[in-house]
């Protein structure tokens, strides 16, 4: 049996909902791999623990990440660097849906000063459970997946 490995991390303003998190995706079968600031360790700030968790999707070592910090914003601004990396600051399983679904999101961000820990799980439960293109007609999927090819043409243009 493959088990799939998801690289987690965040900073002092995440250490909490990382650990419920944690717990929460080890439970329902995943590895979990933290590349962020752990508990009493040395301080670790948001954007290198996002860049850390994005570096290892747009390496291809984890399909998917998460990250954690105080609001989310700096950390989804930080990972948007990264090459392949699509992440989404997700409120409501609505979005969490969504953003898989429509935008092929594979790094999902929290805000722990804005998103409780049961809360949080669900929103992750709801990116994990869908694919891309779920709940969409054959026309949309055709669209859907062109316009996430086009995205990664932009990249190889602007990325260099």
């Amino acid at each position: 049996m493959n088990i799939e490995k998801i690289v987690i991390g965040s900073t002092r303003a995440g250490l909490t909902l990382k650990k419920e998190l944690m717990l929460h995706l080890e439970n329902r079968g995943f590895q979990v791999d933290d590349v962020g600031m752990k508990e009493g360790g040395e301080f670790v700030p948001y954007h290198k623990a996002a860049a850390a968790v994005a570096r290892g999707v747009s390496e291809r070592k984890y399909a998917r990440g998460v990250i954690i910090c105080g609001t989310g914003a700096g950390s989804v601004i930080t990972a948007a660097k990264f090459k392949g990396v699509y992440p989404v600051h997700v409120f409501n399983t609505f979005t969490a849906q969504q953003a898989k679904a429509v935008n092929n999101c594979n790094v999902l961000v929290f805000g722990e000063w804005l998103t409780p820990p049961k809360h949080a799980c669900l929103l992750a439960d709801a990116w994990l459970e869908t694919g891309f293109t779920d709940g969409v007609d054959d026309d949309w999927k055709v669209f859907l997946t062109g316009c996430v090819k086009e995205i990664g043409e932009l990249e190889n243009e602007h990325f260099k």
